[in-house]
């Protein structure tokens, strides 16, 4: 929810004009900020693909290969994260 109203907020900053957001992507571009982001990423690629793992043992598809499968996840969400890491700061 916090992350909604941080989104609006940085939305209505368009409506202040050129040099408001060129202020404001200043600072989003400071390597705190891209590290927020890298968090933020984090947590949505766990969240995500554990949410993945459980409805898929849930429905009996996975259920003996649960830890297995929680493994193979985290591995594919690190290296997304690594790529998306990358990305974030190459671009930076």
């Amino acid at each position: 929810m916090f992350y909604l109203y941080l989104h609006l907020t940085v939305l209505s900053l368009l409506l202040r004009g050129e040099s408001s957001w060129h202020g404001f992507l200043k600072l989003a571009t400071t390597p705190l900020f891209l590290g927020l982001d890298v968090i933020l990423i984090f947590g949505l690629l766990f969240h995500g693909l554990n949410g993945l793992r459980i409805a898929l043992v849930g429905s009996g598809i996975a259920a003996d290969r649960q830890q297995a499968l929680f493994w193979s996840l985290m591995v594919f969400g690190a290296i997304l994260l690594l790529g998306a890491a990358l990305h974030i700061g190459g671009s930076g």
